[in-house]
């Protein structure tokens, strides 16, 4: 196998898996967790955060001295030719508070 061929298969081969570079999923939640208490934290700036209660896909409950608020997490469709973390933002539910 020539050179050339050489260089051009090994540019494939790391092409490819560039493109598919997302951070590890311990990484990823740790975001998207960040992301939720600062959300959480404008919303109900009154309340520290107590707990955050993981209830399915995307959907948290947060709660927050006598408030509870759901957050999910909103997957955004990443920009072509970009690679990195999948990229989202937070929606929040009205604060429910007692």
């Amino acid at each position: 196998m020539s050179i050339r061929a050489l260089a051009i298969a090994a540019i494939a081969l790391f092409s490819a898996g560039a493109s598919q570079a997302a951070l590890a999923p311990n990484f990823q939640r740790a975001n998207e967790l960040t992301a939720i208490i600062t959300a959480v934290a404008e919303a109900v700036p009154k309340y520290p955060i107590d707990k955050i209660i993981k209830q399915g896909r995307d959907r948290y409950a947060v709660i927050a001295g006598e408030c509870t608020v759901i957050a999910r997490i909103v997957g955004l469709p990443a920009k072509p030719g970009l690679v990195g973390p999948k990229q989202f933002k937070v929606e929040l539910e009205r604060p429910r508070c007692d």
